[in-house]
């Protein structure tokens, strides 16, 4: 009985506590229904009798009144935590939710403020508040493309700079250049330290500066860019601010393509000369003399004067580097720079005369012009606009020969007989692709006659692919006319004294001069023996004959009838017989037109058999006597000494 009253209040108890709950569960539940509505407040409760069958499977008990009351009360009082979680839940999401909202209003206000600001009626209609609004989104607008381009600027010249610096190098100033006085405000020079020890020094601006070819009117680069720009024009959706980073991607892209097309190799440099020096020579020397060949950078006015209002403030050279082992490269800005800078080889600067070549890696197939087939007609329009193709009749115009037909090119040739001197007119008949058809050329040197008597006694003689060349004065007796706009002419032809260099070689030399008709035995065997000496330092001398001034020749007492005449015109010539025809050409290179004794001497080829057959002499061995002859001859030769020998091989 006891045990009952206790669990009878103690039930009671429990009843009264959870009424009390029940009442106050009962009103929130109404004040919720009426806020939220029967449908959100049924699936609530649908949840929650479905939390509560889940939640009653978990319990175990015994199956006691009081237990089970107490299990219900933690039910309904789990049930209405559960609740109040899903609507603050509900309360997060509908607010999340009332910002995106706010988020497209704004967007489309934005649109349609943009819109109706390019039509003048609607702008006109347009509230205060949205005009507020739309100079907020044009100042965002304006911010966020400037901040745009500052980020492309940034990384494009960030890849520039990677692409730009040599590997394994450091920049620090050098403390001898005249940093101050640049060629140009973005041009820059300093001091470079390769990875293998040598010394460099540079020109030229670095960074976003590379690559100004691009876009350069009158240019390919400007064709490009212009193309690049209609692209863009005909896609949509294209602001400003992508179409400058279009351009920005393609100027890198260009500036990388068109590298080695735009690089030239300088040879023969004075180690002193800094790159800011060189550049300076150079750039100066078009700038005041050959404006007209680069128009694109220095555009003239009708005085024929440089334009400074219309220039765009760019140069023929970007870049230059100058080893201290006397070699350097240069980049042009342009495709179209770099016939000016081919015509200027030879120019001397800190007394070295340079020389201007492609590099060795230069593929032609790379080139943008060679692949629009318009290499040709820029290359000649700008090179003859530096260096003129018409040479004029003066005591200085030099005549080159012998070079083999279309083994060289023009640029080759002009190479080659620049290495003396800058040029002032050069003319060679080429072909299609540039190669010298005839191997003759003509020139003039900028330095005259000094100059020229050092190129003739260079050029003549010199073997180029097994052929000697043959140099002279074109024109030495031409007269000049000192007056202004006088007529002066152009003759392209060969020169007299160096035409019988030009015929076929043989081993056979006949020299005039040397010997004089009438002279004393004495003094003709004098000259022979000087000549002999002077032939058998050339190679071995197989022959030789001296015709006699009086009575027949051998050959012709031996049955050679007819030969008076022509043995008569030969008296004072003395020939030489050599064994290689290589021998003989640089022999005759060597002694034609020097003087002996006061005479110019005059050298020319004679047909072998001719030789043989008017003096019995140059045929091979045939007996055993001529075979053991010549055997003793050559051991002799050979030894130091000078045989006689015996039979048709005696000299």
């Amino acid at each position: 009985a006891a045990e009952g009253a206790r669990r009878g209040r103690g039930s009671g108890f429990v009843m009264g506590d959870a009424r009390g709950d029940d009442r106050d569960r009962r009103r929130r539940r109404s004040r919720s229904r009426g806020r939220d509505g029967d449908d959100r407040d049924g699936r609530d409760k649908e949840s929650s009798r479905s939390r509560a069958r889940t939640r009653s499977k978990k319990i175990e008990g015994d199956g006691k009144r009081g237990a089970s009351r107490s299990r219900s009360k933690e039910r309904r009082k789990g049930g209405g935590r559960d609740r109040e979680r899903d609507k603050d839940r509900r309360r997060r999401r509908g607010r999340s939710d009332s910002r995106e909202k706010k988020r497209r209003r704004r967007r489309r206000r934005s649109s349609s403020s943009s819109s109706s600001s390019s039509s003048s009626s609607s702008s006109s209609s347009s509230s205060s508040a949205d005009a507020r609004r739309r100079r907020k989104d044009a100042s965002n607008d304006g911010k966020t493309r400037e901040e745009t381009r500052a980020k492309l600027l940034a990384t494009v010249t960030a890849l520039d700079a990677k692409v730009g610096d040599i590997p394994g190098t450091k920049h620090s100033p050098h403390p001898t250049d005249p940093i101050g006085s640049s060629l140009v405000d973005d041009g820059k020079a300093g001091y470079i330290v390769s990875a293998d020890g040598s010394h460099m020094t540079f020109f030229g601006g670095r960074g976003g500066s590379e690559g100004a070819g691009f876009g350069l009117k009158g240019t390919v680069g400007g064709d490009a860019a212009d193309a690049v720009r209609e692209e863009a024009r005909d896609k949509r959706g294209m602001n400003a601010a992508m179409v400058d980073a279009l351009l920005l991607h393609n100027k890198v892209k260009w500036r990388d393509e068109t590298k080695p097309a735009r690089r030239v190799h300088i040879g023969n440099v004075n180690p002193t000369a800094t790159a800011e020096e060189f550049a300076r020579v150079l750039e100066t020397r078009i700038r005041t003399l050959y404006p007209q060949a680069v128009p694109w950078h220095y555009p003239l006015d009708k005085k024929g004067r440089v334009d400074e209002r219309r220039a765009p403030g760019t140069r023929v050279i970007e870049h230059l580097y100058l080893n201290d082992k006397g070699f350097g490269f240069l980049e042009t800005t342009a495709l179209e720079d770099v016939p000016a800078i081919l015509a200027l080889n030879g120019v001397r600067v800190n007394g070295s005369a340079t020389r201007f070549r492609r590099p060795k890696d230069y593929d032609p197939d790379a080139n943008p012009l060679v692949r629009d087939g318009s290499y040709r007609d820029v290359f000649d329009g700008v090179f003859t606009k530096v260096l003129s193709d018409k040479v004029a009749d003066s005591p200085t115009k030099v005549f080159v020969g012998g070079v083999h037909p279309r083994a060289l090119t023009k640029l080759d040739l002009l190479e080659i007989v620049s290495s003396f001197g800058a040029l002032t007119a050069f003319r060679c008949d080429e072909d299609g692709v540039g190669r010298c058809v005839d191997g003759r050329a003509w020139m003039e040197y900028e330095e005259g006659e000094s100059v020229a008597a050092k190129a003739i006694a260079g050029l003549n003689g010199y073997q180029m692919r097994g052929k000697p060349l043959v140099a002279a004065l074109a024109t030495p007796r031409a007269q000049v006319s000192k007056e202004r706009g006088a007529p002066r002419r152009y003759t392209y032809e060969v020169p007299p004294t160096v035409e019988p260099l030009l015929k076929p070689p043989q081993r056979v030399l006949a020299l005039s001069n040397v010997l004089v008709r009438g002279g004393a035995m004495e003094d003709r065997a004098a000259a022979t023996e000087d000549t002999l000496a002077e032939c058998t330092g050339f190679g071995n001398v197989l022959s030789t004959h001296v015709p006699l001034d009086q009575g027949a020749e051998q050959g012709a007492e031996q049955g050679a009838e007819g030969l008076e005449e022509e043995l008569d015109a030969l008296r004072d010539t003395l020939f030489v017989e050599f064994a290689r025809v290589e021998t003989a050409t640089i022999a005759a290179h060597a002694l034609h037109r020097r003087e002996y004794d006061g005479r110019v001497v005059e050298c020319r080829f004679f047909p072998l058999t001719e030789y043989q057959r008017m003096f019995g002499k140059g045929f091979p061995p045939r007996t055993v006597e001529e075979k053991q002859a010549a055997a003793l001859k050559m051991m002799d030769f050979l030894a130091g000494t000078a045989g006689s020998g015996t039979g048709r091989l005696a000299a």
